[in-house]
């Protein structure tokens, strides 16, 4: 009798557990919130990852990415999207497993859960895009202004010909100042690139209508006098703070610099007389030789 009420109280007991099917139903959903949760932390750190503009470890810095490869970031979209579609497929399929063990009591159920689950899948795919095109439309403005008005550094004369304080300069001398910018043609003329002859005050006429000639793909400009300049006598070039680069920015101050063009006797030939005057021996031309 005392076994038979105690095999009865283990019916009872065993009865009193919970089905297969009630566990599952319970267990299947706090499995899918997990998974939601994880994915919406991925999502969010892609995201993160893709507008911030960082480079994943051992990834060639942005720009120095190897021949023929392309950054991570340029598909940042792609991967986006092909997230999205794993975790719809992985939605559907658990719950079309719950759904085969029961866990819902009715379909509407089921098709509730995979509406509001793909709805968030869809939500957090287009705000991710919404973020990355406002952050590469930010990008782009930036980029734009940057280029085109936020160049403020001023140009340099990073070299002159001849030398300061150069001498026995030729006379057919053209003087050229390198700059370190790309300059605007349009500012540099004979106003603001002059030639000065010393001795006389007077300003060196130039050879054209525009006396300077700009060589953008060199930055050189070249100052071509209009006749060769004077023997012996010195000069001095002057480039102005007028001058401009092609972002408006000029010099900080002008640059002059001094030269002296050779002497007519130290431009002789070696052996040759400066004119008027004979070898030693030798008479002028119709002058009867001594004794005669």
């Amino acid at each position: 009798m005392h076994d038979q009420q105690a095999a009865q109280g283990s019916l009872v007991t065993v009865g009193q557990l919970p089905s297969l099917d009630v566990v599952v139903g319970k267990i299947i959903p706090i499995i899918l919130i997990v998974l939601v949760l994880a994915i919406v932390i991925a999502l969010i750190y892609l995201v993160y990852r893709v507008v911030q503009g960082q480079q994943p470890q051992g990834q060639q810095p942005q720009g120095q990415q190897p021949p023929g490869e392309r950054s991570w970031q340029e598909y940042g979209s792609l991967y986006v999207v092909l997230w999205g579609m794993v975790i719809a497929g992985i939605g559907f399929l658990t719950v079309l497993l719950v759904v085969l063990l029961g866990g819902f009591k009715e379909v509407n159920q089921a098709l509730g859960f995979m509406t509001a689950f793909f709805g968030a899948i869809v939500g957090l795919v287009g705000t991710y895009f919404g973020i990355k095109t406002s952050a590469d439309a930010t990008a782009g403005a930036q980029k734009l202004a940057a280029t085109n008005g936020e160049d403020t550094t001023q140009p340099r004369v990073l070299s002159i010909a001849p030398p300061d304080q150069a001498v026995d300069v030729l006379p057919d001398i053209q003087p050229t100042a390198t700059f370190s910018k790309d300059m605007d043609p349009a500012t540099i003329s004979p106003t603001t690139f002059n030639l000065l002859d010393l001795g006389t005050g007077k300003q060196v006429p130039p050879s054209t209508p525009r006396g300077v000639v700009y060589n953008e793909s060199t930055k050189v400009a070249t100052f071509a006098p209009a006749d060769p300049l004077q023997n012996g006598t010195r000069y001095g070039a002057t480039i102005t703070a007028s001058v401009k680069d092609k972002a408006g920015n000029s010099l900080a101050q002008d640059e002059a610099w001094h030269f002296k063009v050779v002497d007519a006797a130290a431009q002789q030939p070696p052996g040759q007389q400066p004119p008027g005057q004979q070898p030693p021996g030798q008479q002028p031309p119709g002058q009867p030789e001594e004794g005669d």
